[in-house]
């Protein structure tokens, strides 16, 4: 419904109702980690479903992420999307120790493990109204509104799930969103944890041309080996990519773009 009263905004007779969108975002967000040290992040939200769910993406029950995604009719009476925040090495360095190459891999792994046992297991969601999150403290069973989520949820502290600054750039992205969304950071608001898989934790190495730096001949794009986080960004990457294979064939990448033209 806040979705929706932000799109009947723009609506008026001429034009057909807009579909029930938002594209969020903050940068540069001031934050500081439980040791003192002081970094900048950027938080924004990602990939919105209007009349969506938040469905599971586990690969087994101890580690739980979830997703958002729509039907084509956009039928129901939610609207998800990713609430995203940078992270860097203030993050991965406490798993360098025992593996410095996927230190990402490691930290990813260690927020869906604890995400699951929030949950309670067997893949049930741990969720926080939006409010409750700022106010660092546990929504109320009684108090939890309804969920798209159909493995079932359980109310958490979802403020200490992850590191504190990454707490803090959430809660001062949620104050904004809220200013710009009126609601969207009030109880109606329901936080899902955890996803964690909007783009790849690790980045193989790869030269201009997208080809691997210790492998020539393969090239490397979109998500998986680290370029790319989200539909739209994997395809520029694609393309540019394309570009490369076909400079590394000996073909004029002008006329091939005339010809697709």
């Amino acid at each position: 419904e806040i979705a929706e009263r932000l799109a009947l905004l723009h609506y008026n007779e001429s034009t057909a109702i807009p579909v029930a969108d938002y594209k969020l975002a903050m940068s540069n967000i001031e934050t500081q980690t439980s040791e003192g040290e002081r970094s900048k992040k950027g938080t924004w939200s990602f990939c919105m479903c209007p009349g969506g769910q938040v469905v599971p993406t586990s690969i087994s029950k101890e580690h739980l992420s979830v997703n958002g995604m729509s039907f084509s009719k956009r039928a129901s009476k939610w609207a998800n999307s990713g609430i995203v925040v940078s992270v860097g090495d203030e993050e991965f360095k406490a798993f360098r120790a025992s593996d410095d190459e996927l230190a990402g891999v490691a930290f990813q792994l260690e927020l869906e493990a604890q995400a699951a046992q929030m949950g309670g297991g067997n893949l049930a969601a741990p969720v926080q109204c939006a409010s409750d999150f700022l106010a660092e403290r546990v929504t109320p069973d009684l108090a939890l509104p309804t969920s798209s989520y159909r493995l079932g949820v359980r109310s958490a502290p979802l403020h200490t799930l992850f590191p504190r600054q990454i707490v803090s750039a959430l809660s001062q992205a949620l104050v904004e969103f809220d200013r710009a969304l009126p609601g969207f950071a009030s109880s109606q608001g329901l936080l899902h944890a955890v996803e964690s898989r909007t783009s790849s934790p690790v980045r193989i190495l790869r030269d201009e041309s997208c080809q691997s730096i210790s492998s020539p001949g393969l090239f490397l794009a979109g998500e998986g080996p680290g370029y790319a986080g989200g539909i739209v960004s994997a395809a520029v990457d694609g393309v540019r990519a394309a570009h490369g294979v076909m400079e590394a064939l000996g073909v004029a990448v002008a006329a091939a773009e005339e010809l697709g033209s």
